[in-house]
């Protein structure tokens, strides 16, 4: 374990500085739509001073809009803080759902920005004992690739289910990805990963899809 514990630390760190990039990106948006809208408040009331009636539907409006980006916003903040913990977290039990739910979750920004569909197949949640960041950082590798092989309109979904004492976590392409070529840069890219968590990549071109098949259990 030790041997490829530095290289994963390594990638971690890179992913950690794109997700805290694309978050903060998020929250500045949701401030700036804040601050557009507290703007409009401002012209009204100043135009209230100056005699002009105020226009209640106008105001239900802006105030709407200002509490739905305050609650995005909050909810941003909460995944940071979810995703920043994760970073120092141990080997525990988890939910392999609950792990895919994250990781969509936070390349959602850059699959919109692809013009890709990113979602999750319907399954049975199943329990693993693993390192939830290292799972993560891994899923990241694999959608931010596909992103790189797809184009604007295709879709990807991500599942899971269990094989004996393994899960299998399957990320399935529109066809026409090249899922062999994708398996090969995964491989490369992502190796300290894959050595470090005894998992195997396989590309079914068949279904375009990639497996990351990893045991159940985490093998020190």
């Amino acid at each position: 374990m030790s041997s490829y514990h530095g290289n994963v630390d390594s990638l971690g760190l890179s992913f950690f500085g794109s997700m805290t990039a694309s978050i903060s990106h998020e929250i500045k948006n949701s401030l700036a739509i804040i601050n557009e809208n507290a703007g409009l408040l401002g012209d009204l009331v100043a135009l209230s001073e100056r005699g002009r009636q105020l226009d209640p539907e106008r105001l239900k409006t802006i105030s709407g809009n200002i509490r739905r980006r305050v609650q995005n916003a909050d909810d941003i903040v909460r995944r940071l803080n979810q995703f920043a913990h994760s970073a120092n977290q141990p080997v525990v039990s988890v939910g392999i759902r609950d792990i895919l739910a994250t990781a969509v979750a936070l390349a959602e920004r850059l699959a919109t920005m692809k013009g890709v569909a990113l979602s999750i197949a319907p399954g049975d949640e199943i329990e693993v004992q693993t390192l939830p960041f290292v799972i993560k950082n891994l899923l990241w590798i694999c959608l931010k690739d596909i992103f790189l092989l797809s184009k604007e309109g295709q879709q990807v979904v991500v599942g899971a289910y269990g094989e004996a004492d393994d899960v299998i976590m399957t990320l399935h392409c529109t066809p026409g990805v090249p899922v062999q070529q994708l398996e090969a840069t995964v491989a490369v890219e992502a190796q300290p990963i894959i050595l470090f968590l005894h998992m195997q990549v396989q590309a079914d071109p068949h279904n375009s899809m990639l497996r990351l098949r990893m045991p159940i259990k985490f093998i020190e």
